[in-house]
C-alpha cells in the first residue's frame, strides 16, 4: 500500500471555492497551485505571502476529503503557530476539530520524535519517563558531581551544560579520559535510569533507534502519508537527518513538503558559514509576491536575501505617500536622540486613526543584541546592544517585571515565552508561578515556597504518586487556548482540580486571582506623561502637537513571523557590528563571497521584512562614508544624521 492510495484525494477547484468561503480570502493562481499539488516538493514562501494561510488551507480541505481512520496528516514545526492559525479560523468547525484530533498529528519536531519513536524506543529498552527537560535535568546531573568535581570543571569554564549527551549517545563535551569525564558519564547514566532525559537526548535515541529497525520508519510513513514541515528553513541538520530516517526522500509511502524561507533562518547560526542550505530542496514551487508591503520596502530588503530568487511587493494603502524609508547616521554620543527621530517620524507619517487601526501591529525597535551582560560597553564594541540607546530596556523583561494581578496574566507571559523560544521548560515555569500563587492564596498562606524551580515545590507538596498527575495538568495547559473569556473559563475547572490534591478550596482571593481581564494593549491616543509604559514599551511624545506613539522594543529573534505597522533597525555588535559588516549588501554591491555573513544577513532580512509601510536603520555615522551615503540613496534610502 503506497501512495497510491492517495490518488483518490484530488484538490479541485470547488474544494478551493469551498475553503475561500470558509476563510474569506481569495487566492491566486500560483497559490491555488500550491494548494492543489501532492509531490514531495518545497514551498519558497518570502515574507507576507500569506504562507500559513496557504497551509492551513490545504489542511482542511485534506482533512474534509481524508478517508482513512489509522492513518493521518503531520505537520511539524518549531512552535506551535500552524496548530494556533487552525484553532483560531478553524477551531469552531468540524474540519478543525478533526484536524487536531487522531489520526492526524500537528506539534513540534521534538514531541513527534519523542511520541512516536524515542519513548516507546526508551521503554522498550526498560526506561521509564519521568521527565524531559534540558535545563531541569543538567542542572539536577549538576549536583550529582562530587563538589571538587564541579570545582574543576568550573575552573575550565564548564557547568551544567556539559551534563548531557553532545552530538552521539555517550558523547560529552570533554574528550580527556579521566575520573571528571566518569563522574559526569555515571550521573547522565543514573539521571536517565530514573527516567530524566534532556530534549536533544530523546532525539539522539530517536536517531537511535530509526538506525537499529527499519521496520519503524515503514510503520511511521503508514501512518502518515502526508507529512508537513512549517518554517522548514528553522530545521537543522541533525533533525533533517532524523525527517530523512523516518520519511526518506524517495519513499513510495510519503509524501513530504517544506514551508519555509531560506532567508529567515535565524536560529541555528549567526556568526558561522554555512556550506550546504538544506532548504528548499532542488525545484521548489516558489511564492514572490508579498501582501504584506509594496516593491520600495521589497527592494530595500533583497539587497539582504540570500536566496537567487528575490521578492517583489504589492501596492498598497501607503504606496502612493512615497513614504520615507530613513537611516539615521549619529554620532556615538546621540544614540538616544534615534530613538526620538524615530518616534518623530512615525508621528509625521502615519494619523492618529491610522496608529489607531494598526494599533496591533505596532511599531517596533529591535536590534541582534539585546542581552546586557557587562555593565559598561568597550568604546570599540559601541553600540553594542539595544541598551546602548535606551537605558531602560530589560532583556528579560517578564522576570524583572512585578507579579503579574492574575493568573491569565502568567498564562499569557508563558505562550509569549514559549513563542520566542520553542523551550516547554520556560512555558511550564511561568505557568507554575502562577499556580504556586493561585495555591498559595487558597491556602491563605506560604503554603508553596518560592524557588528558582515553581513546578517541584508545588510538587514537593504531595505525595510521589501524584507527581504524574501535577504534570500532566501542566502538559494539558500547554494544549488548552486562552485566547477569549470563554477559553478561560473553559480552563477555571482544572485548577479548581489541582486545589483538590492539596484539599484545598475557591475562595475571595482565589476568585480575584482567576478572574478575567483583557490583555492590555496600549493605546495610540496620547497618552499622559505621568503614564508608565510597559517594561520594553518607549512613549515617544511631540511637544509642540501633544501626540504621542508607543515603541516597543525588542530583539530581532523576538519578532520574527510578526508583521509591523514601522520598524527602526538599530545597530549591535557581536564580534563585530552587524550592520557595519553588511553594508556593501546594503549599498547594492555585495561581495563575491558571502562567507561568515550569511547569518547577518538572514537577520538583518527577518528585520527588514516585518513593516506594512516605515523601514528605518540606525547606524554610528563614522561607519559609513560618503560614497557609501549616496549609494545608498540611490538603493532608495533617505539619510538623516543627527
Amino acid at each position: 500500500m503506497g501512495i497510491k492510495r492517495l490518488e483518490q484525494i484530488q484538490i479541485t477547484d470547488e474544494d478551493i471555492a469551498w475553503i475561500e468561503s470558509i476563510l474569506g480570502f481569495q487566492f491566486d493562481d500560483d497559490r491555488i497551485k500550491i494548494l492543489k499539488n501532492l509531490e514531495s516538493r518545497d514551498v519558497q514562501a518570502f515574507p507576507g505571502s500569506g504562507k500559513t494561510t496557504i497551509l492551513v488551507a490545504k489542511l482542511a480541505i485534506l482533512a474534509k476529503k481524508w478517508p482513512y481512520v489509522n492513518s493521518g496528516i503531520c505537520v511539524l514545526s518549531h512552535t506551535n503557530v500552524a496548530r494556533e492559525e487552525i484553532e483560531d479560523r478553524l477551531g469552531n468547525t468540524d474540519i478543525g476539530k478533526k484536524l487536531l484530533s487522531y489520526p492526524h498529528f500537528i506539534g513540534t519536531v521534538h514531541s513527534f520524535f519523542d511520541t512516536f519513536v524515542a519513548l516507546l524506543w526508551l521503554r522498550s529498552k526498560g526506561y521509564s519517563i519521568n521527565l524531559i527537560d534540558s535545563d531541569l535535568v543538567k542542572k539536577s546531573r549538576w549536583f550529582m558531581l562530587p563538589f571538587g568535581t564541579r570545582d574543576f570543571l568550573e575552573r575550565n569554564h564548564k557547568d551544567e551544560q556539559i551534563c548531557g549527551y553532545n552530538g552521539s549517545i555517550g558523547l560529552i563535551q570533554w574528550d580527556k579520559e579521566c575520573k571528571t569525564k566518569q563522574y559526569i558519564l555515571d550521573a547522565i547514566n543514573k539521571s536517565q535510569k530514573n527516567g530524566n532525559f534532556t530534549f536533544d537526548e530523546m532525539l539522539l535515541y530517536s536517531k537511535q533507534a530509526l538506525d537499529v529497525s527499519e521496520s519503524l520508519a515503514i510503520g511511521l510513513q503508514q501512518r502518515f502519508p502526508i507529512v508537513f514541515v512549517d518554517e522548514a528553513q528553522d530545521t537543522n541538520s541533525f533533525q533533517l537527518e532524523l525527517l530523512s530516517k523516518a520519511f526518506p526522500p524517495k519513499s513510495n509511502l510519503t509524501i513530504v513538503q517544506g514551508f519555509g524561507d531560506c532567508n529567515q533562518a535565524i536560529y541555528n547560526y549567526v556568526n558561522e558559514a554555512v556550506e550546504k542550505i538544506e532548504f528548499p530542496r532542488e525545484g521548489p514551487l516558489i511564492l514572490k509576491e508579498s501582501q504584506r508591503f509594496d516593491n520600495r520596502i521589497a527592494k530595500l530588503a533583497n539587497t539582504v536575501a540570500v536566496s537567487a530568487d528575490q521578492m517583489c511587493g504589492i501596492e498598497n494603502v501607503f504606496s502612493e505617500r512615497k513614504i520615507d524609508h530613513t537611516i539615521y547616521l549619529f554620532s556615538k554620543d546621540k544614540a538616544k536622540e534615534v530613538i526620538d527621530q524615530f518616534g518623530q517620524l512615525v508621528l509625521d507619517t502615519f494619523s492618529d486613526e491610522e496608529l489607531l487601526k494598526y494599533s496591533k501591529n505596532g511599531c517596533y525597535v529591535v536590534g541582534m543584541v539585546h542581552v546586557k551582560k557587562d555593565e559598561l560597553t568597550p568604546e570599540k564594541q559601541f553600540p553594542k546592544g539595544i541598551f546602548d540607546y535606551w537605558k531602560e530596556y530589560e532583556a528579560d523583561k517578564a522576570s524583572k517585571n512585578q507579579n503579574p494581578n492574575r493568573l491569565i496574566e502568567y498564562f499569557r507571559i508563558a505562550h509569549k515565552r514559549f513563542k520566542e523560544s520553542s523551550e516547554m521548560c520556560v512555558f511550564v515555569e511561568w505557568c507554575a508561578k502562577g499556580i504556586r500563587r493561585l495555591i498559595n492564596k487558597a491556602a491563605n498562606q506560604n503554603l508553596v515556597e518560592a524557588t528558582n524551580n515553581p513546578l517541584k515545590s508545588i510538587i514537593k507538596q504531595l505525595p510521589a504518586e501524584k507527581e504524574m498527575l501535577i504534570r500532566g495538568y501542566f502538559l494539558k495547559f500547554s494544549t488548552l487556548p486562552i485566547t477569549t473569556e470563554d477559553d478561560w473559563k473553559q480552563i477555571i475547572p482544572v485548577f479548581e482540580d489541582i486545589l483538590n490534591e492539596f484539599e484545598l478550596k475557591f475562595n475571595k482571593a482565589t476568585n480575584k486571582f482567576l478572574s478575567w481581564v483583557a490583555e492590555i494593549k496600549l493605546s495610540q491616543e496620547c497618552i499622559p506623561a505621568s503614564t508608565k509604559a510597559s517594561p520594553n514599551h518607549y512613549i515617544y511624545k511631540d511637544n509642540t502637537s501633544a501626540r504621542c506613539v508607543d515603541l516597543e522594543f525588542g530583539s530581532i529573534h523576538s519578532v520574527k513571523g510578526r508583521t509591523q505597522l514601522a520598524t527602526l533597525v538599530l545597530e549591535t555588535y557581536s564580534r563585530t557590528h552587524n550592520i557595519k559588516s553588511i553594508l556593501k549588501y546594503l549599498c547594492g554591491k555585495p561581495p563575491k563571497s558571502i562567507g561568515t555573513n550569511q547569518g547577518r544577513l538572514k537577520c538583518q532580512y527577518v528585520a527588514m521584512t516585518r513593516a506594512k509601510a516605515l523601514i528605518c536603520l540606525a547606524i554610528p555615522v563614522d561607519f559609513v562614508s560618503e560614497k557609501e551615503q549616496c549609494m545608498l540613496r540611490d538603493m532608495g534610502w533617505k539619510i538623516v544624521v543627527i
